[in-house]
């Protein structure tokens, strides 16, 4: 791949938009960012699963740092050839 096709690091994109960690996200950017359905995630929400979430009124709004934390949380290091994963 290109250097011209790179995504931006984390730290260019920080320097240029210190806000951007905390900023509110909806349902249709987590879904897009984690790989789930919005229905998936709205089920969780409500059967307490998911990253965490505010409620501003009758909207759902997700801080982008929650939801990269909880990914973080559910990276494992490998898995072997059984399937079992490993930490």
């Amino acid at each position: 791949m290109s250097d011209s096709h790179q995504a931006p690091s984390l730290e260019s994109i920080l320097e240029s938009n210190p806000g951007w960690l905390e900023e509110a996200i909806d349902t249709p950017a987590v879904a897009e960012i984690t790989g789930l359905s919005v229905r998936t995630l709205n089920t969780w929400r409500c059967r307490g699963g998911g990253p965490r979430f505010l409620k501003l009124g009758r909207s759902v709004r997700y801080r982008r740092r929650a939801v990269l934390e909880w990914l973080a949380e559910r990276e494992a290091p490998y898995t072997d050839t059984d399937g079992r994963i490993h930490g």
